[in-house]
């Protein structure tokens, strides 16, 4: 009799061990099923491995991955990957030990049966440590984490990237942004060159004063400054553009003609920038264009729009009748239209003005054309100025037409200096 009752509490033991089991696995079925309504959602999940690669264990034990599944379900690395990513794979294993905080990144091709998803190919990274369960054996415990979807989204970022280098090297076109406190200019990407070609360390922190004259720079501070001023005054009201033409010395120290368009905008580091693109202007300028198109007044507008040559003219009582871009930008006026009408020292500044009106003057005393050159301000910069008379029918002289250039004496010798 003693044995049948030790046979009946066995049966029931492993009834109660059986009936527990199933439940268990019913259990595991669920959140199984449940973690599957979220594809994707859990990316980062620990699988331990023995010596040989075999695998033991996972965790969390409901995952919906499929490199998860496929271990658990007694697939190995080398069944799963081809035979160079095996290698590779191989050796890292054998490595980890002196390397142990080293990333391991390989991609798997998902089967055309796995949840519909046909040729998509998923990304993942792994990082191993040792785990030392006697002198003699351990186990390999591996972090994975699927980073298919950061790929994706870094690839079209490269993307988006690549096809804007493309657009700023068709167009000459560059993006900068310049700081309001440190007042620092940077390029966030390259400047080209007249072939479109990208010109090389181009990008980052450039000193300013060695792209920009400046009277373009005291320009640009003065639009900086009153967008400063009105952000502060009001706040941010939506950040309109400012639009400017200022220019910037070439390969050759040549200066040409670029379209500033920018706001203020905070930048990755919660500094006030003024931030925009720049855009090379080959076309002639907002310049006036006298007549009905013939050739002389194609050249006059295509003379007013030399980024180098400053021209204005001006009635007996030194008021200005017109200018081109380059004058009203030396003196921190955007728009040429708005110094018409002005009188000549309300604009132009004390150091040049006294040149000015005295060549001019004799233009008007004597009716002749008259020329200056010499060294002007700074002794590195030489002044050569000329003015000429534009006389009416009866042969009056109404207007003086006043022309002008500052360049570098480095650029001449003594004896062009001299004469």
């Amino acid at each position: 009799m003693d044995w049948v009752i030790v046979l009946a509490f066995l049966s029931v033991i492993l009834l109660v061990a059986f009936c527990i089991s199933v439940f268990l696995l019913r259990e595991g079925i669920r959140k199984q099923q449940l973690y599957e309504f979220f594809p994707g959602s859990v990316n980062e999940f620990i699988v331990v491995f023995s010596r040989r690669l075999e695998f033991i264990y996972g965790l969390p034990m409901y995952m919906s991955d499929p490199l998860f599944r496929w271990l658990s379900s007694g697939s190995t690395f080398q069944d799963l990957l081809g035979s160079k990513d095996w290698a590779r794979m191989k050796l890292y294993f054998d490595e980890v030990e002196k390397h142990q905080n080293m990333s391991f990144v390989f991609s798997h091709e998902l089967e055309p049966s796995t949840n519909g998803e046909r040729g998509r190919t998923q990304w993942y990274e792994m990082k191993t440590v040792l785990e030392y369960v006697s002198v003699q054996e351990f186990h390999y415990v591996c972090f994975i984490k699927n980073i298919s979807k950061e790929n994706e989204n870094r690839k079209e970022r490269e993307r988006i990237q690549a096809r804007l280098d493309n657009l700023l090297q068709n167009t000459g076109d560059f993006l900068w942004n310049y700081e309001v406190e440190d007042r620092r200019f940077k390029l966030l990407t390259p400047l080209m060159d007249e072939e479109h070609r990208v010109v090389p360390q181009s990008t980052g922190y450039v000193d300013i004063r060695k792209i920009m004259p400046e009277s373009d720079i005291e320009l640009l501070n003065s639009i900086l400054n009153a967008r400063v001023k009105d952000y502060h005054t009001f706040g941010s009201r939506g950040d309109p553009f400012e639009t400017i033409k200022v220019r910037l010395y070439g390969p050759d120290k040549t200066l040409v003609w670029y379209c500033f368009r920018g706001r203020l905008v905070t930048d990755e580091e919660n500094r006030l920038v003024l931030q925009g693109s720049a855009r090379r202007m080959d076309m002639v300028l907002d310049n006036p264009v006298f007549g009905d198109g013939s050739d002389k007044d194609s050249m006059l507008s295509a003379a007013l729009s030399f980024p180098d040559v400053r021209i204005f003219w001006v009635d007996r009582d030194f008021n200005i009748q017109g200018c081109n871009q380059s004058f009203a930008t030396d003196f921190q006026i955007m728009n040429p239209k708005d110094i018409y009408g002005k009188c000549l020292d309300t604009v132009v500044n004390r150091k040049i003005l006294p040149y000015m009106t005295k060549l001019i003057s004799d233009v008007f005393d004597s009716g002749r054309s008259t020329a200056w050159k010499g060294s002007f301000l700074q002794s590195d910069k030489l002044l050569m100025f000329n003015a000429v008379p534009i006389r009416s029918k009866d042969n009056m002289t109404h207007t003086a037409l006043g022309v002008y250039m500052l360049l570098d004496k480095s650029d001449f010798s003594d004896e062009v200096i001299e004469t």
